[in-house]
């Protein structure tokens, strides 16, 4: 699988490999984008099978962002070689 991902895709996805599970709102905080702009990117992420969002109704955002393990495991390797 390889990672073909737009600019704010890229910082998104390399973020969670780093940080783990995230809401968007945090995501939006360290990326330094508009939540408005977070969520369109994080559902398209979604939908391209990089990425699942969870609903939590015990935080405030309503949902965590969490990497599928298959784009996790190649991040992993990239950072390895």
């Amino acid at each position: 699988m390889e990672l073909r991902l737009k600019p704010n895709e890229k910082r998104i996805v390399e973020l969670l490999g780093r940080s783990g599970a995230m809401t968007p709102s945090e995501i939006a905080v360290q990326t330094l984008m508009p939540p408005a702009e977070t969520f369109d990117t994080l559902e398209k992420l979604a939908k391209s099978g990089f990425i699942v969002l969870r609903d939590t109704p015990t935080n405030p955002d309503g949902k965590l962002v969490i990497l599928t393990s298959e784009v996790y495991d190649r991040i992993r390797k990239q950072v390895r070689t």
